[in-house]
């Protein structure tokens, strides 16, 4: 994986429009009844708004696995190959993806598609929100399906680390350094709330921090907030979430400063709140402790 970088600006984009593969990473969301999020298809906010040029790539039930227990894991190569091809993408493609949040989402199809071997692969800067505050041009509907792609992918793994190895780092047998990139309220959790918190012994460095007003990630601020968290290069260091979607962000943003040797835990808060025998701390992380179960 090289570092150079991976984030390009709406002007970059708008000389391009007509070079690159333009993908929409939109996911919409809604709250259900106990109060959780509920992720659905960002098709119907695409086919709303879109940047012209650009398709839809599915990441819940394409660039993730649908079978799996857990939303938004990694899928196998034979389908990110699949969905990569269906949206026109070659071997020689550069690719670029958005969407229309904080660019997490976006951030996250670049994430599997670059384990997967495909790295050509930038990520707009601020998203759909730059774009529209530059006065260019947005579309609706959907593009015509484009001419199916011959990319090929491979196995993901070396992107992520699994269940085991994290109940590792918790317990302290492993020193990895892992990271939680949510927010600092969803890091501390609340007795109140059964199963909140942060996994033991990592701490906490949200995505939501590293961004400018306008969604955006700047070198300068992301390397001085890495930096006081003590974040560098060569330590291999964990990041997690929820559902390893801020954690991709995160990684993007640390990637544009050269630290380029992250891992994602791929099920992250959502496989881990589950078991109720695996350690969860409320409140700050102190050094060294192993957490109380919750």
């Amino acid at each position: 994986m090289t570092s150079t970088s991976a984030l390009v600006d709406a002007a970059w984009l708008r000389d391009r429009l007509g070079e690159v593969v333009l993908l929409d990473a939109t996911v919409d969301r809604h709250t259900g009844p106990d109060g959780g999020k509920i992720f659905v298809s960002g098709l119907g906010l695409h086919t709303e708004r879109r940047i012209p040029g650009a398709h839809f790539a599915d990441l819940i039930a394409g660039f993730s696995d649908p079978e799996a227990p857990f939303d938004f894991t990694c899928p196998s190569p034979s389908r990110i190959a699949s969905h990569a091809r269906d949206l026109g993408i070659r071997e020689d493609s550069t690719v670029v993806v958005y969407d229309r949040l904080t660019g997490a989402w976006a951030a996250r199809v670049w994430w599997v598609l670059r384990t997967a071997g495909i790295t050509r692969v930038r990520v707009l800067n601020g998203g759909l929100t730059v774009w529209e505050a530059a006065g260019l041009p947005v579309a609706d509907g959907r593009e015509s399906a484009p001419t199916p792609g011959d990319v090929v992918a491979r196995p993901a793994g070396d992107g992520f680390v699994g269940l085991e190895r994290m109940k590792r780092i918790a317990d302290g047998s492993d020193p990895t350094p892992a990271v939680c990139a949510l927010r600092r309220t969803e890091y501390l959790g609340t007795p109140e709330r059964p199963r909140s918190g942060h996994i033991p012994r990592t701490t906490s460095l949200p995505y939501a921090d590293l961004l400018g007003p306008d969604n955006t990630l700047a070198h300068e601020r992301t390397a001085r907030i890495a930096g006081a968290h003590g974040i560098r290069a060569g330590d291999g260091t964990v990041l997690y979430c929820g559902g390893a979607i801020n954690a991709a962000g995160l990684a993007l943003a640390l990637h544009e400063i050269g630290i380029d040797d992250v891992l994602l835990y791929d099920g992250s808060l959502s496989e881990w709140r589950a078991d109720p025998a695996l350690p969860l701390v409320v409140g700050p992380q102190e050094d060294g402790a192993a957490g109380s179960r919750g």
